[in-house]
């Protein structure tokens, strides 16, 4: 199940940056929000499995705008998603909350 709030450590070139994903399903439309740095931005995408959803958006950011997209698997608790962006690939943990 895709669903549910997860703490997240994204790993970047500055870091690690900590912060919060949200994940809502209806059907197979995905929505959701990224919450990190004092920012939140959203993003629709699908679910491709059961546990899997790929979605895209753009997040604004001191350093200028990410557009990205990502796919995200779900196992358990644990939550891992790679997103390829404007800026280089990233991958991003985390535990639902």
């Amino acid at each position: 199940m895709l669903d549910g709030k997860y703490s997240s450590t994204l790993n970047t070139p500055m870091g690690a940056i900590n912060g919060t994903i949200t994940l809502n399903t209806n059907g197979n439309n995905v929505q959701g929000t990224i919450e990190t740095m004092g920012m939140k931005n959203q993003f629709m995408g699908i679910k491709t499995k059961d546990n899997e959803c790929k979605f895209s958006g753009n997040f604004n950011t001191p350093l200028g705008n990410i557009q990205y997209t990502a796919i995200c698997i779900v196992n358990n608790n644990k939550l891992e998603l790679t997103a390829s962006t404007n800026k280089g690939n990233f991958k991003l943990m985390g535990m639902r909350a």
